[in-house]
């Protein structure tokens, strides 16, 4: 903060700038009688977002016999979940059971406990070395997700099935059961669906039973009485500012703030070029949680991935992050030419990739990582992720006949961006670096094995080989006869082609902390009465954790519902 310090600013003021504009603080409501306050909507519980965490605080409320209300501020209901595959990571869930699968609470928990604080685990603890209270969130979540998502598949909700897909963190020993608990919804003819398909069953099941969706409503404050409690919001609208009321309790299950340069540049190490979140994904509950006596968690938290850079120059909200670089041909290499992380894991563990920091050059030297592959690589994968189909062309690759063409074509690429991203170089030694790489990363492949980063492992060849990276049979190419299906030599001579990934994130997932009853803790570690919490606007239950795919939606869906079930407990708050 020593910059900032120099020209006057504090982080207090950075957090104040970060929210110019956003609406009205939070107000205290009136008891007396004449200055009753005149309420636009009135309802048991309001949720606010309408994601599939607040989808499913919106289900539990109805299915508990109260009345619900989503208070969406962009003009349609989905979030960031309807853009997202649509998976749900659900332990010993009721699909695998059916399987005879047993996944115990011991073995689970563990597993999870050492994804998410592998600094702190420590099995020969009773609370794994993580603190009482991040366990008891991880025990919640063990204990409660699969009964809910059964209830949601009971009551006609959220169908789904099983996709036997191995769970991110593939080398834990503790990880029992590493291939069935990711669920998919299932569309009406049965066929596999994906977010947008989540969400529509979730809203058809709310329209069914009549639930209000407002949407163009920007929520700006809780309201409270004089004893604190939580009654409901204020908002802004086309019409101006209104009051929504809540005669329960108020359940944020909104976005992170992967779409607010200001709080990206506060929190989060490296540069971010883009997130595959809504543009509404400003942090609008970390100033309200704050303004609530919230306690803030997690806050350098994130769903990491990479980004093409020229999609998030058009928008930093892209449709689709980098999960998997296509192709077996194919390395990632920085400034140097160097590879710098195994291509094939994980998008989380890949997105963190570009934050490391040189500290004897005073850079982040992985900001951008490239993509280089051959010939083969854009043919024989042609429509896999973000290679285009056969016979179409994508302006954001980047060909040369050989290194060093390609590499000249990357550098005037980025001079063309200079305006934008600023002065971005290859080292001088890049062509050779790359030489070197290749030479060696062939060496590695032709006898199977990653002498770098081990590059083949069962999440490696499972997502590659399986789901995203699958080999055209229209082509003249060879295919990669195996044992690894992740690696395959590059081709001698050009063309090469390149792709400029920078680094990214599918959302945030720090904010107000939630207790296991997702009621929102203040700064004395006491619940807020009448607010909870859900989703990608709180501190992530599970930290650091990505367990498998759908540790971003199985989460938000629980705790929504926790939110849900005990908001609707709530006796009727005064005003």
């Amino acid at each position: 903060m020593k910059a900032n310090a120099a020209k006057g600013l504090t982080r207090r003021d950075l957090m104040a700038h970060a929210f110019v504009g956003a609406g009205a603080v939070a107000v205290l409501a009136s008891t007396r009688a004449a200055e009753q306050p005149n309420w636009h909507h009135e309802t048991d519980v309001l949720v606010i977002g309408s994601g599939a965490a607040a989808m499913a605080a919106a289900i539990a409320v109805i299915q508990a016999g109260g009345k619900a209300t989503l208070v969406e501020k962009s003009p349609v209901v989905g979030g960031t979940s309807a853009r997202s595959a649509g998976a749900y990571w659900i332990p010993n869930n009721h699909l695998l059971r059916a399987k005879g699968v047993q996944d115990s609470k011991v073995d689970a928990v563990r597993y999870m406990a050492r994804d998410s604080f592998p600094a702190q685990f420590r099995e020969d603890l009773t609370d794994f070395g993580i603190g009482a209270d991040q366990l008891a969130l991880i025990d919640t979540y063990y204990d409660a997700a699969g009964p809910i998502i059964e209830e949601l598949d009971q009551i006609g909700a959220l169908k789904g099935t099983i996709v036997e897909v191995q769970d991110y963190s593939d080398t834990s020993p503790y990880d029992r059961v590493p291939r069935m608990r990711a669920i998919l919804p299932l569309r009406p003819d049965g066929q596999l669906g994906h977010g947008i398909e989540l969400i529509r069953q979730l809203k058809a099941w709310l329209t069914s039973r009549q639930v209000p969706m407002l949407v163009n409503h920007a929520v700006t404050g809780v309201l409270k009485n004089q004893k604190g409690q939580v009654i409901g919001v204020s908002a802004n609208t086309a019409d101006g500012p209104i009051r929504l009321r809540a005669r329960k309790a108020v359940i944020f299950a909104t976005g992170g703030y992967s779409q607010n340069q200001d709080l990206l540049r506060t929190f989060i190490r490296g540069p971010i070029h883009g997130a595959c979140s809504v543009p509404s994904a400003q942090g609008d509950f970390i100033r309200i949680g704050i303004e609530a006596g919230a306690m803030l968690g997690n806050m350098t938290g994130a769903w990491f991935s990479e980004v093409v850079l020229e999609q998030a120059l058009l928008s930093p909200s892209v449709s689709v992050t980098m999960e998997i670089p296509p192709g077996d041909s194919m390395i990632l290499v920085n400034k140097y030419g160097r590879r710098v992380v195994d291509e094939k894991r994980n998008y989380n563990v890949r997105g963190r990739a570009h934050f490391l920091f040189d500290e004897i050059e005073n850079e982040y030297p992985n900001d951008l990582l490239y993509m280089i592959f051959d010939q083969r690589a854009l043919e024989l994968f042609a429509g896999n992720m973000h290679l285009p189909p056969p016979g179409e062309q994508a302006d954001y690759i980047i060909s040369g006949g050989t290194v060093k063409l390609l590499a000249s074509a990357i550098q005037q690429r980025l001079d063309r961006y200079e305006s934008k991203i600023g002065k971005r170089s290859l080292a001088p030694g890049f062509v050779e670096g790359l030489q070197a790489q290749i030479a060696l990363y062939n060496s590695d492949a032709r006898r199977g094995i990653d002498g770098q980063f081990k590059r083949g492992r069962p999440y490696d060849v499972d997502w590659h080989h399986n789901i995203d990276s699958v080999e055209r049979k229209d082509t003249r190419w060879r295919h990669n006869p195996g044992p690894n299906y992740t690696m395959y030599p590059m081709a001698d001579s050009g063309p090469y082609h390149a792709i400029i990934l920078g680094g990214g994130m599918l959302d945030t997932n720090g904010g107000p902390i939630i207790n296991p009853k997702s009621q929102i803790i203040d700064t004395r570690g006491q619940p807020i009465p009448g607010l909870y919490g859900a989703g990608n606007c709180i501190a992530a239950p599970g930290g650091a954790g990505y367990w498998g795919a759908g540790a971003t939606l199985g989460p938000a869906m629980t705790f929504g519902s926790i939110a849900g079930r005990n908001a609707s407990a709530e006796a009727v708050k005064d005003i």
